[in-house]
């Protein structure tokens, strides 16, 4: 078992180093929030791009559904169906995006609580650890 090392602890520092460490992470949330809401929107605008733009290649009509569709209706069923993918990707990579945003901001709300409560610390070392200066 280790022992506990000689002298006396600085609990405001300890408090300081846990504090940072734990707004650096809500930073991160907040940062990641907004890659994951570029990521989904430029991956759906990509798809409806490609997908348009292969529609010529990719799609060939079904000789089945020729009683039912014209080539044309077809097609135009298959880009109605790139563009509603695409638009289904962006929007759930904009709604992961501002879950993490939420999550970052709601762990930001809880440091400032805590922080504003701790007895280890000044005023001035809270007014610091929250940015508030």
């Amino acid at each position: 078992m280790a022992t506990p090392a000689p002298g006396p602890i600085d609990k405001s520092a300890k408090a300081i180093s846990r504090y940072r460490d734990g707004y650096r992470v809500a930073q991160s949330m907040s940062g990641l929030s907004q890659v994951c809401k570029g990521a989904g929107v430029l991956a759906g605008f990509v798809l409806i791009v490609f997908g348009t733009l292969a529609s010529a290649a990719v799609m060939r009509p079904n000789p089945a559904m020729v009683a039912i569709a014209s080539d044309q209706a077809q097609h135009n069923l298959y880009l109605i169906s790139v563009i509603l993918s695409g638009a289904f990707v962006a929007l759930s990579g904009w709604i992961i995006g501002v879950v993490l945003e939420g999550f970052g901001q709601h762990l930001k709300a809880t440091l400032d609580s805590a922080v504003n409560s701790s007895p280890f610390l000044s005023d001035l070392q809270r007014v610091q650890l929250m940015r508030l200066e």
